[in-house]
């Protein structure tokens, strides 16, 4: 289904850092919002695309509402998405979720392990409570 004919969801943007564990993190977590939470009401945004110019993921980011999920403080994919004007109405960092979850560290970018999946199955509660939130605020 094209982005244009999505109606009442939020884009859900994830970092895409390939040299970080939280970046990987950050990925997985919104994975799991869009493909188990809440595959209804979410889509994934292409931030490449974004960067890329691609004006079917302009204008759905524009008219949209957007989360971002993004993996360290260099926040990357919120940034590519507010110079795309897109209507960002929530920010997760997996950082600042990790330091109520120290005992939850990635082993590596590549191998996430028990605890860095575990990580990222609360980052994807957390975005799929946003999500809700969003919606019921009426801003999608």
């Amino acid at each position: 289904m094209k982005l244009s004919e999505q109606k009442n969801k939020v884009a859900v943007a994830v970092c895409t850092g390939m040299d970080q564990p939280l970046a990987t993190v950050a990925r997985y977590a919104g994975y799991h919002v869009l493909e188990k939470l809440r595959p209804d009401t979410t889509v994934l945004l292409c931030t490449p695309a974004l960067l890329g110019g691609v004006q079917e993921d302009i204008d759905f980011v524009k008219n949209n509402p957007a989360l971002i999920i993004d993996g360290c403080e260099e926040r990357c994919c919120e940034k590519i998405v507010k110079n795309s004007n897109g209507k960002i109405q929530g920010i997760i960092n997996v950082k600042d979720v990790l330091k109520g979850h120290s005992d939850l560290q990635p082993e590596s970018r590549v191998k996430l392990g028990p605890k860095g999946m575990k990580l990222a199955e609360i980052v994807g509660e957390i975005a799929a409570k946003r999500v809700d939130e969003i919606l019921e605020a009426g801003k999608a």
